[in-house]
């Protein structure tokens, strides 16, 4: 494809995309979409994507992050091989990226992680059950800070959740990469203070922030290419994307 078919293929299915629920739904269309296409077309219209500065296009991105993820999506190993080779043939970072796991550059202080004396009595069926009810914030937050996987899944469906409560258990350092992988997994991720918490949390996952920085507006890519605190990896492409969308300089690109 030429970069013009790129777009407009690129186009096309961040518009089949929008129509669909947000979740589950739209993450697996986006997998079904992308299993339809030759991996090096997937490559083309995925970097056009990644590139592109509107919020349908970063929506999308933020559907196919999600169906990369999910080990049970409709993309069989072989062919995200073949969109790793063919997306590293052109140098696009942004789509080799949505595929890499490097090792987290700080991990967590398990030493450090001591148990809650308030929740050390309560069953795992009773953590859950507070995580869906109507508990008192502060028992949330313990719970959320917890990190134990299926709590915080249950604690992410709590129909009384804010918005300004989950960017906090995003921003938590130290944070189990656990609790930041539930997030990213949930309906929240699609909130853009949410997703820069995130993308910006040294304790996040690197393949998880790697996917998320494609759905960050330019101002958030910038702030993040010139946080040192995180990834570099994570850096370096926060850095490509800003340059692309903005053609701006981004932190730590002038000279020295």
């Amino acid at each position: 494809m030429t970069d013009g078919q790129d777009v407009d293929a690129g186009r096309r299915l961040a518009q089949r995309l929008l129509v669909l629920e947000e979740g589950p739904i739209r993450a697996r269309a986006a997998a079904r979409a992308l299993a339809a296409e030759d991996p090096a077309a997937a490559a083309g219209l995925l970097s056009a994507l990644a590139r592109a500065a509107d919020p349908g296009a970063r929506v999308a991105m933020a559907a196919v992050g999600q169906a990369l993820a999910d080990p049970d999506a409709e993309l069989p190993y072989a062919w995200r091989a073949d969109l790793y080779v063919a997306a590293a043939e052109r140098g696009l970072d942004e789509v080799t990226s949505l595929l890499a796991s490097p090792p987290p550059s700080r991990a967590f202080p398990q030493a450090r992680d001591r148990a809650d004396a308030r929740l050390a009595s309560l069953s795992l069926g009773h953590k859950k059950a507070f995580a869906r009810g109507r508990g008192d914030p502060d028992l949330l937050a313990r719970l959320a800070a917890e990190g134990e996987p299926t709590v915080v899944a249950e604690l992410l469906r709590n129909p009384r959740l804010t918005e300004p409560f989950v960017v906090r258990i995003a921003a938590r350092r130290p944070c189990r990469p656990e609790t930041l992988r539930c997030l990213f997994a949930s309906r929240w991720r699609t909130r853009p203070a949410v997703a820069r918490a995130i993308a910006r949390n040294p304790y996040a996952s690197p393949d998880v922030a790697l996917k998320l920085v494609p759905f960050l507006p330019a101002p958030d890519l910038h702030a993040v290419a010139g946080d040192f605190s995180i990834h570099p990896l994570v850096r370096a492409l926060a850095e490509k994307l800003s340059r692309a969308r903005t053609g701006g300089e981004a932190p730590g690109s002038g000279p020295g």
